[in-house]
């Protein structure tokens, strides 16, 4: 998949690796039978405001509500936040260095539970 630019909502940029996941964050019509519920969809979209509100990693670990973690096994080198109690959003973080901001690439959203 290509990368697109990132968009810079408030502080935190959010680029996506996931194309059918960036035209839902914008609410762009997507291709085919709907992958998500309605539901679901809204909450990914206020967990993406979430998270482009924060300036850095370190404040997003400090919400618990997101249950933030760094993924182990086929999922190394990710971290997953939680959209609901059933799906997680999957991530990779890009440091900047020396840069206090940090860049989110949207990677996946899956049902935790499948």
């Amino acid at each position: 998949m290509s990368r697109s630019p990132g968009a810079s909502i408030l502080n935190m940029t959010i680029r996506f690796n996931n194309e059918y996941l960036e035209l839902l964050a914008k609410g762009a019509p997507v291709p085919g039978k709907p992958r998500f519920s309605n539901e679901v969809v809204k909450k990914y979209r206020k967990t993406l405001l979430l998270l482009s509100a924060f300036e850095d990693i370190h404040e997003i670990q400090q919400l618990r509500g997101l249950n933030f973690e760094h993924l182990k096994g086929d999922l190394k080198g990710f971290c997953s936040v939680r959209v609901d109690l059933k799906y997680r959003l999957i991530l990779s973080i890009d440091e900047q260095e020396g840069l206090v901001a940090q860049e989110l690439v949207v990677e996946n959203l899956t049902n935790h539970y499948q």
